[in-house]
């Protein structure tokens, strides 16, 4: 099918919303390609559009300047949908991309304008009984600032000899995702280092946001900085060197200050920054994985406290690490954390209130601690299945790994009420490892 316009290919797709793969699948490639991760694409190329199987692997209605992304969701318990991964967009040769401009590249030399055709994923079932339910036009021109400045951060990375410590977490929309087999690696220049094989790609946690705009309407807005830490920063910064009570004062006047909260900096990272809904409103945080956390620090950077983030639950340990969620989110994830000294001129200790912003670490991780991190996952699944909580990753039981698993509730038993199923438990970074972060990080004084 050849379309003159995008309102003509818009009003065709329409008649594929309630179909199945199956009754689509006009060449029969789900029983002849059933190894093909690219299948569900190429059904709705041929078997609705009319392309031949021999064209391009993405269907490009290039006359028109649009490319097809047939890109699956789940349906979360709440009702709500979501993303199921990223799309990769093509493998990064570290020696040629150095040279190659963003305007020139291989990432945007196609059309910017994509046409996402939305299918629930059901896990465990057959492929062609996935049925579409929705499809949207999104036009990449609106958010260029954003993925010209990740495809520069890359570049600049990898012309620096740095391609083995790149990580998703360090971009916003365009990644540096992992491509091929697990220890598969080639070389990279200026430098002897063997670098993991990756691939450009728009991150799950862009598709997330492109979605839930799509579905919720949710206008967002282009901001001047073009990454979360920066924006974060100019929000933060006049704040420096400034007491936590203090700034309390200072961003809600009205507020009545008796004993100090035990919640204090989450308290002012909500006035100051803003709260997750008020966040989304913003592109660089809606198409992003991020946390920001606040963490008290000795004068060289060593965490006086744990970093715990994130409740658990055992339906999260339910996959394969490869499969899991959760190893998509370390390689997506950013974590800024606000920086509050815990110490006076004096080397005093201060207690909590009278710490003293000074600082915003920008954390992301390397392919090799992300595997460490698997090693924590198969711990917490496998001590899920045999049902023993002495088989938990805690410190306790494993005080050199980075990632362990914590109690989140104060109440007696926390990891067997984690076991009968409720939210009870977290993870949590230990404080060496959170130490070689903060010293590795980007660092926004």
């Amino acid at each position: 099918m050849i379309f003159q316009s995008i309102e003509e290919l818009l009003q065709k797709t329409e008649e594929i919303v309630g179909k199945s793969f199956g009754e689509i699948d006009k060449q029969g490639l789900l029983q002849t390609k059933k190894q093909d991760k690219g299948i569900l694409g190429k059904v709705v190329e041929t078997g609705f559009y009319g392309y031949s199987l021999n064209n391009l692997a993405q269907a490009d209605f290039a006359n028109i300047g649009v490319e097809l992304k047939v890109s699956g969701f789940r349906t979360l318990k709440k009702g709500g949908w979501s993303a199921k991964e990223r799309i990769s967009l093509s493998q990064i040769n570290y020696n040629d991309m150095i040279h190659e401009p963003f305007e020139f590249s291989s990432v945007i030399s196609k059309s910017k304008k994509l046409l996402f055709v939305w299918y629930e994923y059901i896990k465990g079932g057959d492929k062609k009984d996935f049925v579409i339910h929705d499809f949207q036009l999104y036009d990449l021109s609106k958010i260029e600032p954003i993925i010209r400045n990740d495809y520069n951060m890359i570049q600049q990375k990898v012309a620096a000899g740095l391609a083995h410590k790149l990580s998703e977490g360090e971009s916003v929309i365009l990644g540096a995702a992992p491509k091929g087999a697990a220890g598969q690696t080639r070389s990279q220049p200026n430098s002897p280092i063997p670098a993991p094989t990756r691939a450009f790609s728009l991150k799950n946690s862009f598709l997330r946001g492109v979605l839930n705009e799509h579905r919720q309407n949710l206008p967002t807005k282009l901001t001047i900085q073009l990454t979360p830490e920066d924006w974060v920063w100019d929000q933060i910064k006049s704040y420096k060197g400034i007491k936590q009570l203090d700034i309390l004062k200072m961003v809600d006047p009205e507020y009545v200050i008796g004993k100090t909260p035990k919640n204090l900096s989450d308290m002012l990272t909500r006035r100051i920054i803003g709260n997750e809904k008020q966040l989304e409103k913003l592109e660089i945080f809606n198409k992003s994985t991020y946390k920001i956390k606040s963490i008290p620090i000795e004068k060289d950077y060593t965490p006086i406290e744990k970093g715990t983030f994130h409740t658990l639950n055992i339906s999260h340990f339910e996959d394969s690490w490869e499969e899991s969620e959760w190893k998509l989110f370390f390689e997506e994830s950013t974590f800024l954390y606000m920086g509050y000294i815990g110490r006076d001129q004096n080397n005093k200790s201060l207690v909590n209130g009278e710490r003293i912003l000074h600082c915003l670490f920008k954390v992301t991780f390397t392919a090799d601690e992300i595997e460490r991190f698997g090693e924590t996952y198969k711990l917490i699944k496998n001590a899920i299945e045999q049902n023993d909580i002495s088989l938990l990753p805690t410190a306790t039981n494993y005080p050199d790994i980075p990632l362990v698993i914590s109690t989140k509730a104060t109440k007696t038993g926390a990891y067997n009420l984690f076991m009968a199923g409720e939210s009870t438990a977290c993870f949590m970074f230990n404080k060496e490892f959170l130490h070689k972060k903060f010293e590795e990080a980007k660092i926004i004084l």
